[in-house]
């Protein structure tokens, strides 16, 4: 038993972030868009991917507005959450010119012929609407995002979902809450490419790092 708690923690190391960044996806999201987040790889593969999401949570994290955490097969999806007010203004879906700072910063893992993920964009609401609306509107948000990937030149495969409020945090009781529940998540799922470099030892973290 010591050993494989050992081997455990020797694993979490490697991978750069700990179990409390690891997050779970719901049975909604799972249902709705959980086919696109599947990533084959051998353990090697695998953890080779988790070093190089170490490296853009250590890049990333001084975005304080970012909450990152690793999903996913294998714990290989790189999540990246913020508040969706930061993006929008209440009840638009259309961009606010402050969006392109906060959004940039992903860009550099999604473009280029050495793109290492295909991305996919989940918009939350708060339970403010029938759940119809609350769709639509969220799925309007996403499709924004996804456009405005386009616009910055962005080649690998988007896909957008409205959540509404099928997924909240909790449960809406004050303003607060209700803040928190709307939130915008970019699933970063490693791409062929990133998989053939990982499958044959690489996935090179320098190259990672530098600027593009």
């Amino acid at each position: 038993m010591k050993k494989v708690l050992l081997s455990l923690l020797a694993l979490c190391a490697a991978s750069g972030l700990w179990a409390q960044d690891y997050e779970r996806m719901s049975a909604y999201e799972e249902e709705l868009f959980g086919s696109k987040m599947h990533v084959n790889g051998s353990f090697d593969a695998l953890r080779q991917v988790r070093q190089y999401w170490n490296q853009e949570y250590a890049r990333l994290k001084v975005y304080d507005k970012y909450q990152i955490a690793l999903c996913g097969d294998g714990e290989a999806v790189f999540k990246v959450t913020m508040p969706a007010n930061l993006l929008f203004e209440a009840n638009e879906a259309t961009l606010l010119f402050q969006a392109d700072g906060i959004l940039r910063p992903l860009l550099r893992l999604l473009r280029g012929k050495e793109a290492m993920a295909s991305v996919v964009v989940a918009c939350c609401s708060d339970n403010n609407g029938s759940d119809s609306y609350l769709d639509s509107f969220t799925r309007n948000r996403a499709r924004a995002i996804c456009s405005w990937l386009e616009k910055q030149g962005v080649e690998v495969a988007i896909y957008g979902y409205g959540i509404g409020n099928h997924v909240p945090l909790n449960d809406n009781s004050t303003l607060a809450e209700r803040e928190e529940n709307r939130r915008v998540s970019l699933y970063l799922v490693p791409n062929r490419q990133m998989m053939k470099l990982a499958k044959k030892g690489k996935l090179s973290i320098d190259k990672s790092m530098a600027d593009r």
